[in-house]
């Protein structure tokens, strides 16, 4: 719980250090320290086995609040690169919205999926963000980080489109099909 109460601490602090005109290479450290603790706090939550459904859920929610702030960062040092490439800024966000949408509509809750895809995407997300912020790179990180997010996201909309109850922690689309099949008639 303390590496995802410190990631959601690093949003604000990002954001800070883009009003303040920080040196783009704090970034650098910055966002690896921010997935690396969301790659650990479920990591050790299973080890200590305290990883509950709640949890995990604060985990995604967590996540939306600091990459949130980081989009703050990123509009306030990137604007030119991400005002000419809106397109794939609304791709990254509307499919995050309709995934998050999909899920509380039908179910209540927010989404914590954790496929496969959704940690390969925040490792996308993670180097098109470095790219971006600390070595100042053009439209090919925010046109990479479209396609990757639309990928994902429609995977785990599809999930909850076809799921019964929200599906937690489920490997990729192929693994919940087969959950599906497998699965008694009604349940």
């Amino acid at each position: 719980m303390a590496l995802t109460i410190l990631r959601l601490l690093l949003g604000p602090v990002a954001l800070g250090l883009a009003y303040a005109q920080a040196s783009r290479w704090i970034f650098f450290p910055l966002l690896v320290t921010g997935t690396l603790s969301d790659i650990f706090d479920g990591i050790l939550a299973r080890r200590f086995g305290v990883a509950t459904q709640t949890l995990r859920r604060f985990d995604s929610i967590t996540d939306v609040v600091y990459y949130l702030f980081v989009l703050g960062a990123l509009w306030r040092l990137c604007h030119p690169v991400l005002s000419a490439n809106l397109w794939a800024v609304s791709v990254v966000l509307g499919t995050e919205a309709i995934a998050v949408g999909v899920c509380v509509i039908k179910f209540g809750k927010y989404p914590a999926t954790h496929s496969w895809l959704a940690k390969t995407y925040g490792l996308c997300l993670l180097a098109c963000l470095i790219a971006l912020l600390a070595f100042e790179a053009g439209q090919w990180a925010v046109i990479t980080l479209a396609v990757v997010a639309a990928l994902t996201n429609g995977e785990i909309i599809l999930m909850h489109l076809l799921a019964s109850k929200p599906p937690v922690d489920v490997p990729s689309i192929f693994h919940f099909r087969k959950q599906l099949k497998n699965s008694p008639p009604g349940k």
